[in-house]
């Protein structure tokens, strides 16, 4: 689908800030709220825009995010499906794609530590080892979010980056709170407040309250990237020379980059990741090509992977 200019400013603000109101939004991207409304519902219905998310420092409440690659084998196209809508469902699954490449499924699990990563795997595996050639498990210390700009002549305002060891109390009622706004982020306050069974006024003191805790870094929108005309690559390389000066060039440079939207520290077979939206597999090769001359004294190697169907994106599923 060819998005309108109208829908490329309406997509960038709520990339911005997904909880923005309608009447915020309508100021600038200068529409009245009417018609406003009647296009994000358009976007909504057409699947263009998947979800509003929210954006949670995992590390903060003690979790920790796990990529997971699975090549499959002796599958059929009903048995895929069923693995498929198997960690679709569960309650560890953070992120879900189908590839295309070297690996069949790339998933991201959250767990709190080792263990419930191995209870997900354990019970995962009791159903479909047969199926599963190959698997490769990393940690991840750091996460970069660049948020979209949408193809504007616009900066987008910041990105999103997190990562550590670090963790704060936090009550059970704002967990809940933080599960329900994950699953939509521009839910009105009345309607988590009737969720929750508390006042809104107090759910805004408690949001107002997490932001200054860092906890929520944000919001911004899910898109659907193969219905605007793009493939979506996921890159995996292998480093070199890896210094915190080096690593900061690095992302300055993805920053850069209106393609690149996330960079990832891992700890296992690879250690940096990036996911990238591009036109074709030319301008892959081409930007691949540039990193890969850029920064020749810190790569060693890379592999790319084809993700053709983005189906889960959740930063705190529910438990």
């Amino acid at each position: 689908m060819q998005l309108k200019l109208k829908d490329k400013r309406i997509l960038f603000e709520l990339e911005q800030d997904s909880r923005q109101s309608l009447g915020q939004l309508a100021k600038k991207v200068r529409l009245k709220k009417e018609t406003l409304f009647y296009r994000i519902k358009s976007l909504e219905k057409k699947e263009i825009i998947k979800k509003y998310l929210l954006e949670i420092d995992i590390y903060k409440l003690g979790y920790q995010f796990y990529p997971v690659l699975l090549r499959l084998q002796n599958t059929t196209p009903a048995i895929e499906e069923e693995i498929y809508n198997y960690l679709k469902t569960s309650q560890y699954t953070s992120w879900l794609t189908f590839c295309e490449g070297a690996w069949d499924i790339n998933l991201t699990a959250l767990a709190k530590n080792n263990f419930e990563l191995k209870i997900f795997l354990d019970d995962f595996l009791e159903k479909y080892s047969e199926y599963i050639a190959e698997k490769q498990i990393f940690a991840t210390s750091e996460i970069t979010y660049f948020k979209r700009s949408f193809w504007l002549d616009k900066k987008p305002n910041k990105i999103v980056s997190s990562g550590g060891e670090f963790k704060e109390e936090i009550k059970n009622e704002n967990l809940k709170l933080l599960r329900i706004l994950s699953e939509n982020a521009r839910m009105p306050l009345v309607e988590i407040g009737k969720k929750l069974r508390v006042n809104p006024k107090n759910i805004a003191y408690q949001i107002k309250k997490l932001k200054q805790q860092k906890i929520i870094q944000g919001s911004r929108v899910f898109v659907d990237f193969s219905k605007i005309g793009y493939e979506f690559y996921k890159i995996f390389f292998s480093l070199k020379n890896m210094t915190k000066e080096n690593y900061s060039k690095l992302t300055t440079y993805f920053q850069q980059q209106e393609n690149i939207l996330w960079a990832t520290k891992l700890i296992g077979m690879y250690d940096l990741s990036i996911e990238i939206e591009v036109k074709d597999v030319e301008e892959l090769r081409n930007m691949l090509k540039e990193i890969k001359q850029k920064f020749s004294n810190l790569i060693k190697k890379h592999e790319s992977i084809l993700i053709f169907e983005e189906s889960i994106m959740n930063y705190l599923p529910e438990k």
